[in-house]
């Protein structure tokens, strides 16, 4: 049915607003009995759930039911192209087919009705509408929308041909997007390695080599035990998991020292009758590193630059106290570089992959190269500068990754206005369409039917499954094939079908 002539209203010339119900077939999965495990298998029938759905052509599934499991279950054999929907949780969250498959019972589908919409458009107009379908979710917790919300849900429907030059251009458009996204999200990697290559160069003496007059640097060693005066830990209290307010006190976590800056959000709240020693209060300047964490972040270390907050010591992150000051950004650097992360990570302790350890001794213990004071001053300024041109292409990242997340939306709003690609005066409105495929519905007496499950298995009574009228079952696509390539076949095979040709083995090489 199309929607009330006020929704009508706006559209652009020759458009209809329809529910989604009257574009396809629509339907959903089921879950087989998992008390019985004969109803599943390591491969067999791919049978998705909403984790498996990508947004693009789904070729794969992490679960697997057997030909027994979709008999007794209302799960639906489904053939390559056709369109999925998740309703519950993700509500919204798409996928394509690229291969027979089944699904669950959160995912719906849907076979667009040949004649009257283009598979590739109606993905694009449910994208466009995926906040709108979030916004009628129901439940608690985990949101769902049903089939009946699904289906009635209106859609702008443009002409035929119109609908197909908007897919085309919004597969071209997307494409280039994607292409840039991917790009752009190379950007957090090299900015990490240019990191770890000035710090490289830094522990090394390379990078004040034109400084000194040329040559090595002839340095001193020593060990992070030899610079300091004492290691203070803090206390192991049970605390509000929250970070504490004004008048509150509160622990650090070891999540305030991991991520390179110190972050007193990154704390909890003690108990109000707790005593704590003042001596243990963390102040501006501070040297804090965590001993306990993963392989890879045990040993983060920070200074702590600015603090509002009354927050304390935790048993798991360090006070380093220096006999000079001026070693303490030095030490810093030299513990974050590739030199000194390789001697944390060699001197833990324990054998979980969650948290390892590192003692007090073991890190007194880490050898670092020791430049003349002088050096060491001209080594921090040279770091500190370079690593502020890292930080303002860290923010130049963020800008532009908030205008990427932006264009697509914008690109999908621009389509469905009928902004996007001319419109065609002579293309067949398509309100005449919609009138014409429910004529040709009511003369033949079709409608929406259940999806059909396949038929026995070859060679359990020596005879072919019967298929009811279907066309031989189709081969999944290659996992090599790409977008462009399946959903040109798919289109042939639409043609062939709208031809009356019988298809074999269409994707087939």
């Amino acid at each position: 049915m199309t929607a009330p002539r006020e929704e009508q209203e706006g559209l652009p010339e020759g458009w209809a607003k329809v529910e989604l119900g009257q574009l396809g077939i629509w339907g959903s999965g089921g879950t087989p009995p998992r008390t019985n495990p004969a109803f599943y298998a390591e491969s067999g029938i791919p049978w998705l759930v909403i984790g498996d759905l990508n947004d693009g052509l789904v070729f794969g599934a992490k679960n697997h039911i057997t030909e027994s499991g979709l008999k007794n279950s209302a799960a639906k054999l489904l053939d390559p192209g056709t369109l999925l929907v998740a309703m519950y949780g993700s509500i919204g969250k798409m996928g394509i087919t690229g291969m027979q498959c089944a699904t669950n019972q959160a995912i719906a589908f849907c076979i667009p009705s040949e004649g009257l919409t283009h598979l590739k458009f109606l993905f694009y107009a449910l994208k466009n509408e995926q906040q709108a379908l979030v916004a009628q979710g129901q439940g608690g917790a985990q949101q769902n929308i049903s089939q009946t919300i699904l289906k009635a849900h209106p859609v702008p429907l443009p002409p035929l041909p119109e609908q197909k030059r908007i897919a085309d251009k919004l597969d071209a458009l997307l494409s280039r997007v994607e292409a840039g996204r991917e790009r752009l999200e190379r950007v957090p990697k090299l900015v990490k390695q240019f990191r770890q290559a000035v710090l490289s160069a830094a522990v090394s003496g390379e990078l004040t080599r034109e400084w000194r007059g040329g040559g090595d640097a002839a340095w001193e060693e020593t060990t992070i035990g030899e610079l300091l005066t004492g290691i203070e830990a803090g206390l192991n209290v049970k605390c509000e998991e929250r970070p504490p307010l004004e008048a509150e006190r509160g622990l650090v976590k070891i999540s305030a020292v991991t991520w390179g800056r110190f972050q007193q959000e990154e704390s909890k709240t003690l108990p109000p009758t707790e005593e704590v020693p003042e001596t243990r209060r963390v102040k501006r300047g501070d040297f804090l590193i965590s001993r306990a964490n993963t392989l890879e972040l045990v040993g983060a270390c920070v200074i702590v630059e600015r603090i509002t907050k009354k927050l304390y010591l935790s048993d798991k992150v360090l006070r380093l106290n220096f006999k000079n000051d001026g070693n303490k950004v030095w030490a810093l650097y030299c513990l974050r570089s590739g030199l000194g992360r390789q001697q944390i990570e060699s001197l833990v302790s324990g054998n979980q992959l969650s948290m390892r350890n590192l003692s007090q001794d073991a890190l007194r213990s880490i050898v670092l190269p020791l430049p003349p004071l002088p050096e060491q001053v001209e080594i921090v300024r040279r770091v500190e500068a370079l690593f502020a041109i890292a930080d303002r292409l860290e923010q130049r990242y963020q800008s532009a990754l908030v205008s990427f997340q932006r264009l697509t939306p914008a690109l999908l709003g621009k389509a469905f206005r009928g902004e996007l690609v001319p419109q065609n005066p002579a293309d067949e409105p398509a309100s005449v369409l919609l009138a014409r495929v429910r004529a040709q519905r009511a003369a033949e007496g079709t409608g929406p039917k259940r999806g059909r499950k396949p038929g026995k298995a070859a060679g359990q009574d020596g005879a072919e499954p019967k298929r009811r009228g279907r066309p031989p079952k189709a081969q999944a696509i290659p996992t090599a094939m790409n977008e462009a390539e399946a959903l040109r076949l798919l289109q042939e095979r639409r043609q062939q079908r709208a031809e009356g040709a019988r298809l074999v083995g269409l994707f087939e090489d």
